[in-house]
């Protein structure tokens, strides 16, 4: 469906624009819930009638008239359903062409070539301990979102801001400090406020017996060491470190404060500078260098921003926790301030994470869940799975006991049983080689059903892509997994004729790719025995 998925959305957009001067977010199209409602559907028709003021099966009317003088043998009619919806029916030849197309490209079939820079920045952890369980659900919704976006034509740099300066930073340091003089027997209070989880006296043994010349900055690597690692243990990897001290160091935020005070918007109130930010829809101004001389967050957030956007980047992702809502304004308002289009930051917020299981997980280093200890217990694959399972808007209760269950209540286990059983079909299958040909065999629902269904990943994807959100990719393969399986219940693969033996490993093969390559775009391998 990727030839004539592409087609029709281009040709429905070119309409939209020509016919009604108007541009709608994509996707156009949607899959309907019913097949006898076709296989795409779309709602423009009521959304441009709200935005013209027009009847919605007028549009419809029209939208259906154009598309009739456009369509080609791929597709077999075109219906509407009130109150405006246009559904479009594929012609069976074309499923099946589609389906020799997608054996032959394999995942090339799907991709898609949108051409943009993106600087997609998650997780970012103060490096003041390990990686907790929440930061382990932005390291995966990142990690997946870049694979996403890459997958269809971006230039995607994964980036991790390395909060490296601060009071925050200083207090650990001070922390680590003080188990220093523990360990020595010397008097000790750790600093209110301080870290108190027995990692800090690890760090502390480690600087003892390394003796550094900058204490400091190896104690920050220390435990810049674990998050790597932790980070390595899940599969992912970061393209470039941005060093919020080096920010400050290079001057940049001293030149970023200038060019705002070029443009007569900063002011000096009570000893301190503020930001004019009200002026660019923030609710209130900001500071951003305290009476004392000392620089907020926010200043450093202005000039490192500023710094992503002259790297070239046409977007900027940024996966933020939910503390950090109230902040995405008062960012967008300095982009706009320095003369950028303030939409160029899109901010995604990660809701928390709670672990649920009959078996209590240790906390070993202080008061939170290690992210290391939750991998080791359920293992990389479906730590990752099971991160990406509800929308990143929702609270995630992650279910220790479902995710290391070996049944089909456990939807990971579903899936791989699929990629499972189809290896073990093509081992016994031997040498047998597809035919195209034989494709056109296809002929019972659960075979059709589930061709339909694995060429509907192309709307899945774009879906995934405009939204943001890999939920899309698990709630799909969930269903191929059980359309696979209705197949497998009433249609012998091997031992049938050779047409429709052929035809049906046809079916498999594209089955195979299609779950191969979205467990790929979630970081998971595909089982091959279970």
């Amino acid at each position: 469906m990727k030839g004539f998925y592409q087609k029709i959305s281009q040709i429905l957009e070119d309409i939209i624009k020509k016919e009604y001067e108007v541009e709608l977010d994509p996707p156009l199209w949607e899959v309907p819930s019913r097949q006898d409602f076709g296989d795409l559907s779309t709602m423009v028709s009521l959304k441009l009638a709200s935005k013209l003021k027009k009847d919605p099966l007028e549009v419809a009317t029209n939208l259906k008239t154009i598309l009739e003088g456009k369509k080609d043998k791929s597709i077999e009619k075109i219906e509407i359903i009130k109150p405006g919806f246009v559904n479009i029916f594929f012609a069976k030849n074309a499923l099946i062409n589609s389906l020799n197309e997608l054996i032959e490209s394999r995942e090339k079939f799907f991709r898609r070539s949108i051409k943009k820079k993106v600087i997609l920045e998650f997780l970012s952890a103060n490096p003041t301990g390990p990686l907790s369980i929440a930061h382990g659900r932005q390291a995966v919704v990142g990690d997946c979102l870049g694979n996403i976006l890459d997958f269809c034509g971006a230039d995607v740099e994964r980036e991790y801001y390395v909060n490296d300066a601060g009071k925050q930073l200083e207090l650990f340091i001070r922390s680590v400090e003080e188990r220093i003089k523990e360990i020595k027997g010397e008097n000790f209070q750790i600093p209110e406020g301080g870290y108190q989880g027995e990692y800090v006296k690890d760090v502390a043994k480690a600087v003892i017996e390394a003796n550094p010349k900058d204490p400091k900055r190896f104690a920050l690597d220390y435990v810049l060491g674990w998050i790597k690692k932790d980070l390595k243990d899940l599969g992912i990897e970061f393209d470039t470190w941005t060093s919020q001290q080096k920010i400050i160091d290079d001057k940049k935020i001293e030149k970023v404060i200038n060019e705002l005070k070029g443009k007569d918007l900063i002011y000096e109130k009570e000893d301190a500078l503020w930001f004019s930010s009200t002026k660019f829809g923030d609710d209130k101004d900001r500071v951003i260098k305290k009476n004392d001389g000392e620089l907020t967050y926010f200043a450093s957030d202005i000039a490192y921003h500023e710094d992503k956007i002259n790297r070239g980047a046409n977007e900027l992702i940024n996966l933020w926790g939910p503390d950090h809502h109230g902040y995405i304004e008062r960012v967008k308002s300095a982009i706009e301030a320095l003369g950028y289009e303030k939409n160029i930051l899109k901010v995604i917020i990660i809701q928390l994470v709670t672990l649920k299981s009959k078996e209590k997980m240790s906390k070993r280093k202080g008061t939170a869940i290690l992210l290391s200890e939750l991998v080791k217990e359920v293992g990389k694959d479906t730590t990752r799975f099971y991160y990406l399972t509800r929308k990143n808007s929702s609270h995630l209760d992650f279910d220790i006991d479902l995710a290391k269950a070996t049944s089909f209540d456990n939807p990971l286990y579903y899936i791989q049983y699929s990629c499972a059983r189809i290896e073990s079909i093509f081992e016994k299958a031997q040498d047998k080689k597809a035919d195209p040909e034989c494709s056109e065999f296809l002929k019972s629902e659960e075979e059709l059903c589930l061709l339909r269904a694995l060429l509907q990943f192309s709307y899945t994807l774009e879906k995934a892509y405009y939204s943001l959100e890999p939920v899309f990719i698990i709630e799909y393969l969930k269903s191929i997994a059980a359309l696979f399986h209705k197949f497998y219940e009433t249609n012998r693969v091997l031992g049938e004729s050779e047409n429709v033996e052929a035809a049906r490993l046809n079916l498999l093969k594209a089955t195979r790719i299609v779950l191969h390559c979205g467990l790929a775009l979630l970081g998971i391998t595909p089982a091959k025995k279970m």
